[in-house]
């Protein structure tokens, strides 16, 4: 239980706050994540000048911001913006993530002790992991904080009443994880790095897509986690469907522990599994090792492939590349 709840907390997801809720209620923890994560409210963007009203947030000649902005997040919370932020802490891998790939790598004053890529993020200030430092996030003097709505709940709220802005997401589709992007983009002003950045998930997901959009469907077993698999409603199921596959765990919702008969069952033609993290590698062990899955069609014929990690869980600039890798596995045949 321990190392299912140290993975979740490494992979700076939203959607997989709601894992670790189960996670750690079963293990007894009163920790952050053991309440309802928010509703995948998506941002949007409008002046603060006409409340409620949507308009652009940059200038389509320019691709400047105009401020006041005004951004509802994932909370439902309108979060003003007077000005770009300058100091900006991440309390998730991903959103370090985002924030460098558009390039403003150099307005963040802290992160989480989990963000690790780019290389350039090592160096900097750390405040803890999911159950952030308080003295030390505060040390990092920001004035904008990006969050995950639900794997970082406690703490966003802990912020808010020190009037601290926070803005926070949980994408649960590829496109909302796009729009994500921009959103940051914008209250960065730096909407042309982002574009950049959605531009090339946009072509790789069509380049996918393309290529399997006439093939049949691949049945597919996902391992994120020693014993977890994912169902519908969350972007790792929608990235197997994206991939051309048919995810065998896909009516059970949300992210659950395995039912190993049903998988046997299902008999899965493709078995994907994370690995790179620490322990991930156990994940292909216990596959191997379990009674009844040397029967299963993709153990008898070696279509048992592993997937970055970080790039499969993390909401953020590389997810598309997590889909180029599932595709290749699923149907290497028509992705190259």
């Amino acid at each position: 239980m321990a190392k299912t709840a140290k993975w979740f907390k490494r992979m700076g997801t939203g959607a997989l706050g709601l894992v670790l809720a189960a996670s750690l209620a079963a293990c007894g923890s009163g920790k952050e994540g053991t309440g309802a994560a928010t509703s995948s409210t998506q941002p949007t963007a409008q002046s603060s000048a006409s409340p409620g009203a949507s308009s652009p947030a940059a200038s389509p000649k320019t691709g400047q911001t105009a401020y006041p902005l005004t951004i509802k997040d994932a909370t439902g919370t309108d979060v003003v913006f007077e000005k770009a932020p300058e100091r900006v802490t991440t309390l998730v891998p991903s959103e370090t993530e985002i924030v460098f790939a558009i390039g403003a790598g150099d307005k963040i004053a802290g992160v989480d002790k989990f963000s690790d890529y780019p290389a350039e993020a090592k160096s900097k200030p750390q405040i803890g992991d999911m159950n952030a430092n308080l003295e030390a996030l505060l040390a990092t003097k920001p004035d904008l904080v990006l969050a995950s709505a639900s794997m970082n709940k406690k703490t966003v709220d802990q912020l808010r009443e020190l009037k601290i802005k926070v803005f926070a997401s949980d994408p649960k589709t590829v496109d909302e994880v796009m729009d994500k992007i921009t959103t940051v983009g914008k209250i960065m002003n730096m909407a042309d790095g982002a574009k950049k950045v959605t531009d090339k998930m946009r072509e790789e997901k069509q380049k996918v897509t393309d290529a399997v959009k006439n093939a049949p469907k691949k049945k597919v077993y996902m391992e994120f986690s020693p014993g977890w698999t994912v169902g519908k409603g969350e972007f790792m199921d929608e990235l197997v469907s994206l991939a051309g596959g048919d995810n065998v765990a896909h009516e059970q919702a949300g992210w659950n522990k395995i039912d190993p008969e049903k998988i046997i069952k299902s008999n899965p033609e493709v078995i994907l599994y994370a690995k790179g993290e620490s322990g991930m590698s156990s994940i292909l062990d216990e596959i191997k090792k379990r009674p009844g899955f040397e029967a299963i069609d993709a153990m008898k014929n070696n279509k048992v492939y592993a997937i970055d990690s970080n790039k499969v869980a993390r909401v953020g600039p590389r997810l598309t590349e997590a889909l180029t890798d599932m595709a290749k596995a699923i149907h290497p045949d028509l992705v190259k």
